[in-house]
């Protein structure tokens, strides 16, 4: 049987991901664009593809390890009845 997940956990999930999304993209901001301050000045289109390729990645990874983490989390919650409020 399949639990889904509250409307509650669902939010929490949401706002840790976005938030620490917002984390990692202000390091990438400080330290992986400066490799293309010069490029990204002279309007090179395959610059844009490549930083929005690397932005993409990381928002795939991590989106993809926070859902791994909540399903893990829950299944735990579902095992344990003495865990449940």
């Amino acid at each position: 049987m399949v639990v889904s997940q509250s409307k509650v956990n669902s939010a929490i999930e949401t706002i840790i991901s976005v938030s620490v999304g917002y984390i990692i993209s202000l390091l990438l901001n400080l330290y992986f664009l400066p490799f293309f301050v010069e490029d990204i000045s002279n309007q090179i289109f395959t610059t844009a593809i490549i930083i929005g390729l690397v932005y993409t990645g990381v928002s795939l990874i991590r989106s993809y390890c926070f859902r791994r983490f909540f399903e893990k989390r829950a299944e735990r919650y579902n095992k344990n009845p003495h865990l449940k409020h």
